[in-house]
């Protein structure tokens, strides 16, 4: 069989990313969808603290053993073998199921049995809030066995996208928004009191779902499932080699989130609810578009390496974080300047539960949150580059320098700690190093200084090692641009909001004007950058085609 074409050009890379980021811009507006009908039935307070714990820490594990090492280190590894044999890449991917399928069960095992001890190590503030913990734990059960289903979806998604089948395993969060949508109006209508029970249940319907769905792709393209005990094949002995630094590699994001969860336990009721409604206005871009691109650049740059084509590397990586750039900046400047406005618009639909200080809160937590944007951006290309090439062991590095970041940081600025936060001893360090008194706003900061000193260490390190300059002058220039134009349209933003503020209760009058300041500013951004010719005008458009 031929094998597929390597996609270098940044134009071919946007319309692999544009496969990925249609369905999950679909599933991105149903996740806001979705946020805004737990903002009215969960609210921001202890309830919303729980759910979002309880359901963070199996996502944790997703990203770490799913996504962030499994994926991201299968992919180069079942690229290779496909070009040497596709009945060979066949026994790979099902010895590599098999063996996650093994895994996925004895986690999910383990954490039901420990969700305690996880309460308290992910959120050791709840214990000092009667009943918090208990109800944490009895949710965390619960939400537990999704991360068996998402294991498995990490494979098959890994082996899509290696034959460049995007769609599916893009859609497939669509099912998780449409459920839980679902389940909290459904629990709101037939419960008395905040539906926390039927939510957290949905989660787990929605990760069989989602997996589901894969099924008959994998058949069509040849892959269907079945168990295959071949774990000493030279191909599952290199991924287990790899998963190991790729866990901190690939995912060092929610490692430092988990320090941001675990302090923002003692900063009183609806701090973690604040950040969780952040962080999901921050996600919004990065899943709909920077992923997308990453996981699309992550099969064009294994080709490229398998291929010995160190010119195609180049243009692949550098058109990858150039397109990556044009998305980022402008995404920053937004959230940045509609803030609150897009808190209260999207959220402030129940004020009894999600008032006006709640907006304000979020907001404040979106300000520190959305500068951490384009280095997390920059960092998730950089990691590709060095996963395709089988190097996992920089980033685990670069992962372990901003883990580090992160916490020195977050003790700096969140003001100084209760008693019981920190071991006795440690306690008095802290207070004498805690400069700034933020609260969460300074948890929020500190991970995005951690994403600045992550992709720094890759950048350098990258630039020290990489045989081939990966940039060029003219790469210079297109960053330049993307610059240039953002400024513009952040001024005009600034003068909409000065014009014709966003107010911040959810109304339809509200969206309407959200929108037409977003659609203002969009459209001046892209025409900035087709005045000053930029590529990225380009590849936007050609991203903006959503081809499977």
């Amino acid at each position: 069989m031929a094998a597929e074409p390597i996609p270098t050009s940044t134009n071919e890379l946007a319309r692999d990313a544009g496969a990925v980021s249609g369905p999950t811009l679909a599933s991105r507006v149903l996740g806001l969808l979705r946020d805004s009908v737990l903002a009215s039935v969960l609210g921001a307070g202890t309830i919303m603290d729980v759910y979002a714990t309880a359901f963070m820490i199996p996502n944790l594990f997703r990203r770490l053993v799913g996504e962030g090492a499994l994926s991201v280190a299968f992919v180069p590894i079942f690229t290779g073998w496909l070009q040497r044999s596709r009945e060979e890449a066949r026994t790979v991917f099902n010895a590599t199921w098999t063996l996650t399928a093994i895994a996925g069960v004895v986690i999910t095992l383990v954490g039901i049995a420990t969700a305690g001890p996880f309460i308290d190590l992910f959120a050791p503030g709840f214990a000092l809030t009667p009943g918090k913990r208990e109800l944490a734990t009895e949710m965390l059960r619960i939400c537990f066995p999704y991360i068996f289903f998402m294991s498995l979806l990490a494979v098959a998604m890994g082996a899509l996208n290696s034959l460049r089948h995007f769609f599916m395993p893009a859609f497939a969060p669509i099912v998780l928004n449409v459920l839980q949508i679902a389940a909290a109006l459904v629990g709101a209508y037939f419960v008395e009191g905040p539906p926390l029970h039927i939510v957290c249940w949905s989660v787990i319907a929605a990760g069989a779902l989602q997996l589901a769905i894969q099924i008959p792709v994998l058949r069509r393209v040849g892959m269907a499932p079945r168990p295959v005990f071949a774990f000493n094949h030279p191909a599952v002995r290199r991924l287990l080699v790899l998963m190991g630094p790729s866990v901190l590699g690939a995912s060092v994001y929610q490692f430092n989130l988990f320090i941001v969860r675990a302090l923002a336990s003692f900063q009183g009721e609806g701090a973690i609810a604040y950040l969780y409604y952040a962080d999901r206005l921050l996600e919004f871009p990065l899943g709909v578009f920077v992923f997308a691109i990453g996981s699309a650049s992550l099969t064009a740059l294994s080709r490229c390496v398998k291929a010995g084509d160190a010119e195609g590397v180049r243009r692949s990586f550098a058109g990858a974080l150039a397109l990556a750039a044009a998305l980022a900046v402008p995404s920053t400047v937004g959230l940045v300047v509609l803030r609150e406005g897009l808190m209260g618009a999207l959220f402030n639909w129940n004020s009894a539960v999600f008032g006006d200080e709640a907006v304000r809160g979020c907001a404040r937590a979106l300000l520190f949150y959305a500068l951490g944007l384009v280095p997390i951006t920059a960092a998730r290309i950089y990691a590709q580059l060095l996963i395709s090439h089988e190097n996992t062991s920089t980033p685990a590095w670069a992962a372990v320098v901003s883990v580090i970041v992160n916490g020195t940081s977050a003790l700096m600025l969140i003001g100084p700690l209760p008693a019981g936060s920190l071991p006795s001893a440690l306690l008095p360090l802290q207070h004498s190093i805690a400069f700034a008194d933020l609260g969460y706003a300074g948890l929020a900061l500190a991970t995005t200084i951690a994403a600045l000193a992550n992709v720094l260490f890759l950048a350098i390190w990258t630039a020290r090692h990489h045989a081939t300059p990966l940039f060029t002058r003219g790469d210079l220039v297109r960053h330049a641009k993307i610059a240039l134009a953002s400024l513009v349209m952040g001024v005009v933003l600034v003068g909409l909001e000065t014009w014709a503020p966003l107010p911040l209760v959810a109304s339809p009058r509200a969206l309407a004007l959200l929108l037409l300041h977003v659609g203002i500013g969009g459209v001046l951004y892209l025409a900035v950058l087709r005045a000053l010719r930029s590529p990225e005008f380009g590849s936007l458009a050609a991203l903006a085609q959503l081809r499977r």
